[in-house]
């Protein structure tokens, strides 16, 4: 990782201010979209935006396209999965490849072990904390990365909902971004 993310001391041991490199600047894109307002103009510290990005939607995410909960929105596996896949194309493949990895564990746990709702949803929240620290911790990354687990944690309730639409959903991010991710090495 080059120097220029690394968190830096200013003078009497604090935090300095520090511009970052493709980012034009301290100021990360704005969330939107349900359930989360701009932020206020100005500079905001990162406490405030943080909490900003963990505040749940008001309007919880549908994964079905019938009422029998048996059928994904083709959506999620495509226009929407594209989508997401183009505002995380800064995360680096393997980073996100981590957050899968976790998915497709809690998977196996869901299927072959009977996970519960709860145990589900509990696994849901943990990934929510990790993309909220890995965003803090890299000052590069988009603002997505803690929206996409914060709109999920909310939206899913049962261990169908994990399963049947949570995790294909992220499978076709997972591929999309393969395609819109940037290459380490391109400039």
């Amino acid at each position: 990782m080059s120097g220029h993310h690394r968190n830096h001391r200013g003078p009497g041991g604090g935090p300095s201010q520090r511009r970052f490199a493709g980012t034009g600047g301290l100021a990360r894109q704005p969330a939107t979209g349900p359930g989360h307002a701009a932020p206020p103009a100005g500079g905001e510290d990162a406490r405030g935006r943080i909490e900003d990005l963990l505040r749940p939607p008001a309007q919880k995410l549908c994964y079905f396209a019938d009422n029998d909960r048996k059928v994904i929105d083709a959506n999620l596996l495509g226009s929407k999965a594209e989508e997401v896949a183009r505002k995380l194309a800064e995360v680096p493949a393997s980073q996100l490849r981590r957050f899968y990895a976790e998915v497709m564990a809690l998977k196996r746990r869901a299927e072959l072990a009977g996970a519960s709702d709860a145990e589900v949803r509990a696994q849901l929240m943990l990934l929510r904390a990790k993309a909220a620290y890995t965003w803090a911790r890299q000052k590069s990354y988009p603002d997505e990365l803690v929206l996409f687990f914060t709109r999920h944690a909310a939206s899913v309730e049962t261990r169908h909902d994990f399963l049947r639409g949570f995790q294909p959903h992220f499978e076709a991010v997972m591929a999309f971004h393969r395609v819109f991710g940037k290459k380490k090495d391109a400039a």
